[in-house]
């Protein structure tokens, strides 16, 4: 597993102020005032000021989630020419910058400059100037932003900070045949197209070298097996599992982790139905269950049943809400209340935020033969919480967005894929009529995110259709 999560990925910021330097102190069309105050020196040292308290709001007022660069002032002249000079200043961070922040007076041809000459993002806060540079840009095929203020602007610094987390992911496709899952054959089928459009890469492993990394285990990584075992066991409200039977699903745990570690891989998927017909899990005694709800917890995402869709729709769901995601077949409770049922033994720990306390749990098998791990959470703890769902379409251009509430859940003291959150959305047939395009599984997280993945959307050139 990457030492560094993607998850945690920074937006790396260059400030770039401008200043129009004139050349006497003269009046006309564009500028008015006083002689002295015209006068390029006295003009020369309010820039320098402006830049200071520029500088102080940057550094004051920009998200935890952006890196700053060194601030820097460029100065341009009347002669509307932005020399040489000036603009090879950016050039030492410009391969490592995401975004350039510019401020400063009458910047509109500076802007436009640098998103030439270096293809970079640039966001230029407030209105009028901005909004001309932000049109010149896109209407060139480059990336031009106009947030209204600083909280717009860290609204921005989020979503490009999911674009890098994506274009930073790499996952582990564990196979058991074909890329299509039997389980999920309305998959992302096209996995090279992921890295060509989003920068999403992958690796594929047979899916029963995990089981046989499983079972050739380091005495380090038993151990660390066993610990992590009986710590589930001690911070469990109940547990309804032997530990003989509970290790082996940590043991499948390491194993994936380790396996991540080695190919540099950060998100997770496996089939089940493929591997469950040979018989090979229950002669392991285990289940993937447990192994997703870990991963996502560390912020690594993590799908069932080979379902890439998913893993995109959770992973671009974590990386905006810095939670763990849950997952399951989404299911008709009630038409007439407009009720879903998601559902699958794969909640997260941390839905409630990556960096907040573990929420109560229960620990069951997933057989009847009492093997199989799974944790459980009781979903109707968390009636009126809004959640947003979302999967991606099997060409991954499309994402379904849908916003929710939760009215119960079901499963808790169940064994079998039976945990299940009761979701109340706008439409359930509508839904349904727009899942047709999309598949089954749907991704959740807690929180209501549905305008941020439009804004995303639109940024990645994907379609959001929203339900």
């Amino acid at each position: 597993m990457a030492k560094d999560r993607v998850v945690d990925a920074k937006v790396v910021v260059k400030p770039v102020f401008v200043q129009l330097l004139h050349s006497g102190a003269y009046e006309g069309p564009c500028r008015v005032g006083r002689k002295e105050d015209l006068d390029p020196e006295n003009e020369r040292q309010r820039g320098e000021e402006q830049f200071r308290k520029w500088t102080q709001q940057v550094e004051g007022e920009l998200s935890h989630q952006a890196r700053l660069l060194e601030p820097v002032k460029l100065q341009w002249r009347d002669n509307w020419h932005l020399p040489e000079e000036e603009i090879r200043t950016l050039e030492k961070d410009a391969s490592e910058a995401d975004l350039f922040l510019l401020s400063g007076g009458l910047s509109q041809y500076p802007a436009v400059a640098i998103g030439h000459r270096f293809r970079r993002p640039i966001a230029m806060v407030g209105t009028v100037v901005t909004v001309d540079v932000a049109a010149y840009l896109r209407s060139r095929g480059l990336e031009g932003y106009a947030p209204l203020d600083f909280e717009e602007l860290n609204r921005l610094i989020t979503l490009f900070r999911v674009r890098k987390a994506l274009a930073q992911t790499k996952i582990l496709h564990a196979l058991d045949g074909d890329v299509i899952p039997v389980g999920v054959v309305s998959t992302i089928y096209d996995i090279e197209d992921l890295q060509t459009r989003f920068g999403v890469r992958h690796h594929t492993v047979p899916a029963p070298r995990l089981l046989e990394r499983m079972d050739a285990l380091s005495p380090e990584s038993v151990a660390e097996a066993e610990q992590l075992t009986d710590q589930l066991i001690e911070r469990a409200e109940q547990s309804h599992m032997s530990r003989d039977e509970l290790l082996p699903s940590v043991k499948f745990y390491v194993a994936v982790k380790r396996t991540l570690e080695e190919l540099e891989c950060n998100a997770f998927t496996i089939p089940c139905f493929e591997l469950c017909a040979r018989q090979v899990l229950e002669q392991h005694r285990v289940t993937f269950c447990l192994a997703h709800s870990l991963l996502k917890d560390h912020g690594y995402p993590s799908a069932c049943e080979g379902d890439t869709n998913v893993l995109m729709a959770m992973a671009a769901l974590m990386y905006l809400s810095g939670k763990s995601a849950y997952m399951g077949n989404c299911s008709l409770l009630s038409k007439t209340q407009n009720v879903v049922r998601i559902g699958h033994d794969v909640p997260g720990l941390k839905m409630k935020g990556l960096d907040q306390p573990d929420l109560p749990y229960a620990i069951r098998p997933f057989t009847v033969g009492g093997w199989g791990a799974t944790v459980r959470y009781d979903f109707s703890r968390d009636l009126g919480e809004p959640v947003t769902l979302a999967r991606f379409d099997p060409k991954a251009r499309k994402l379904l967005v849908a916003l929710g509430q939760i009215v119960g859940g079901d499963g808790y003291d169940q064994i079998g894929c039976s945990l299940g959150v009761h979701v109340s959305v706008k439409d359930v047939t509508d839904l349904f009529d727009k899942q047709q395009d999309f598949g089954h599984h749907m991704a959740m997280v807690y929180g209501d995110y549905t305008e941020d993945l439009h804004r995303l959307g639109r940024m990645m050139a994907i379609q959001v259709v929203e339900a």
